[in-house]
C-alpha cells in the first residue's frame, strides 16, 4: 500500500482535531480511570465512540460494506491516536477493537450483520473473558468449560478475572475449552457472550487507584446457542492469538505516553524544592530524567520502525511483543521515578505542577495493570525468547 503524500496526513491529524475539540467529552481524561463512573459519563462516553466511529476515527480500516473507508491508510490509525493522547481525551477501547478484528477475520456473515453495526452504533460496548484466576495470561492454562449438548448448543462454566470494563459491557469474547486437544494450545473455541444472559454474575474490582476498571466474571451453566461460536470450534487458538496481536501492538502505540509523561516529570521537577533548591538544579536528577528520556526516545523508535515493517510487508517476528514490552515497562519506570521523586521534596505552588504529579501518580498506580493486560512482561519475554532468539521451550517439571 503506498503511502500517503504528506499534505493527506496533514489533513487526517486536522480532521481528527476538529472532531475532538467539537465532540469530545469535556474535562481531561485520566489514565486508569477509563470506565464511566456513572450513566451520565456512560451515555456521554458511548455518544462520542459513536462519533469516533463516524468521523473515521474508529472503524475506517474495516471493509467499506461494514462501514470502512476506502481511502484509510494504517498511518491514520497512528495519527488518531496521536491525537487522541496528547488532547487527553477517551481512547477507544482496546477489548472492542479486539473483537472487531475477530469478528471481521473468523465471523460469518450473519454474525458481521448482528455484532458490527452495533460496535459502530456505541450500543454494543465489548469485553473480553480470557483470563482465569488459575491461568492468568497463560491462555492455554484456562478451565473454564464448553459441553456441547444435543441440539448444538453449548454451556460454559468457568470464572473469569481481570475482565476490564465487564460491569459496563454488552458483548464479551469469551474462551473455554470443549475438549482435550492433542497441546494445550488445542481445543479451545471462542463465543460471543451476552453481558445479561443467564448465569454470567459479573463482580467490579476496584484497582489500587480507587476505581472499578476490572471485574470477575462468572459463567455458570450459561446456554449460548451454535451461532455464538466464532471460527471453528476447537480452533480457538487461532482467533485468540490473532485478536491478542492487534491488541499488544495497541498497547504498543500508545508509546506518545512517554514523551507526555517525561514533560511531566520535567514540569514537577520544575517546581519541586528538595534542600536548598529546585529538583533539577541536582545533577543525579537531572541525568535520571534525562536516562528515562532516552529510554523514551528508544521506545518510540522501535515502535515507529515496527510500524513501518508492518506497512511495508516485511516480517517482524516478536516485534508486536517488543513494542508492548517496551511501552509498558518504560511507563511504569518513568512513573515509579515520578512518583519517588514527588515525596523527596516540597511542591511549591504551581497548578501546572500539581497536574503533573496527579499524572504521574495515575500512571503508576496504571502501570502494572499495563504490563498485564494484552500479555504479561514475562509472557512477552517468553515469546521473544522463542521468536527472536530461536531458545527452545522451559521443561515441564
Amino acid at each position: 500500500m503506498p503511502e500517503p503524500t504528506q499534505e493527506r496526513l496533514d489533513a487526517h491529524r486536522d480532521h481528527v482535531r476538529s472532531v475532538i475539540a467539537s465532540s469530545a467529552p469535556k474535562g481531561e481524561s485520566r489514565e486508569g480511570h477509563r470506565a464511566p463512573a456513572n450513566s451520565e459519563v456512560e451515555a456521554e462516553l458511548r455518544c462520542w465512540f459513536k462519533v469516533m466511529y463516524s468521523e473515521g476515527l474508529s472503524g475506517a480500516s474495516w471493509p467499506v460494506e461494514w462501514g470502512g473507508r476506502s481511502d484509510h491508510h494504517p498511518l491514520f490509525d497512528v495519527i488518531t491516536l496521536e491525537e487522541l493522547i496528547r488532547a487527553r481525551v477517551p481512547r477507544t477501547i482496546d477489548q472492542v477493537n479486539l473483537a472487531s478484528g475477530v469478528l471481521l477475520k473468523f465471523g460469518t456473515e450473519e454474525q458481521k450483520a448482528k455484532y458490527l453495526p452495533r460496535i459502530r452504533s456505541a450500543e454494543d460496548v465489548w469485553c473480553q473473558l480470557f483470563s482465569e484466576p488459575g491461568a492468568g495470561s497463560d491462555l492455554a492454562g484456562i478451565r473454564t468449560r464448553a459441553r456441547r449438548r444435543d441440539d448444538g448448543s453449548f454451556v460454559l462454566s468457568g470464572q473469569k478475572t481481570w475482565t476490564t470494563d465487564g460491569h459496563w459491557s454488552d458483548m464479551g469474547l469469551a474462551f473455554a475449552r470443549t475438549s482435550e486437544g492433542s497441546s494445550r494450545h488445542a481445543g479451545l473455541t471462542a463465543f460471543a457472550v451476552p453481558m445479561n444472559a443467564p448465569g454470567v454474575v459479573v463482580r467490579p474490582m476496584k484497582t489500587i487507584g480507587g476505581v472499578p476498571e476490572f471485574n470477575e466474571t462468572f459463567l455458570d451453566d450459561v446456554v449460548l446457542p451454535p451461532d455464538s461460536v466464532l471460527g471453528e470450534v476447537d480452533n480457538g487458538w487461532s482467533v485468540a492469538m490473532s485478536g491478542l496481536e492487534l491488541e499488544r501492538f495497541g498497547v504498543g502505540g500508545t508509546v506518545s505516553l512517554l514523551g507526555m509523561l517525561v514533560e511531566d516529570l520535567v514540569r514537577l521537577s520544575r517546581s519541586l524544592r528538595i534542600g536548598d533548591g529546585m529538583a533539577l538544579d541536582h545533577d543525579d536528577i537531572l541525568m535520571a530524567i534525562s536516562n528515562l528520556d532516552a529510554e523514551a526516545e528508544a521506545a518510540e523508535a522501535f515502535v515507529k520502525q515496527h510500524v513501518q515493517m508492518m506497512l511495508s510487508g516485511r516480517d517482524d517476528e516478536g516485534g508486536a511483543a517488543t513494542a508492548k514490552l517496551l511501552t509498558t515497562e518504560t511507563y511504569n519506570r518513568i512513573a515509579a521515578y515520578g512518583v519517588h521523586l514527588a515525596e523527596s521534596g516540597t511542591l511549591e505552588e504551581d497548578p501546572d505542577a500539581e497536574l503533573s504529579r496527579l499524572r504521574l501518580e495515575d500512571a503508576w498506580l496504571w502501570s502494572r495493570a499495563l504490563t498485564i493486560s494484552g500479555g504479561s512482561s514475562e509472557v512477552m519475554r517468553n515469546i521473544l525468547a522463542k521468536r527472536r532468539l530461536g531458545l527452545p521451550s522451559a521443561r515441564p517439571k
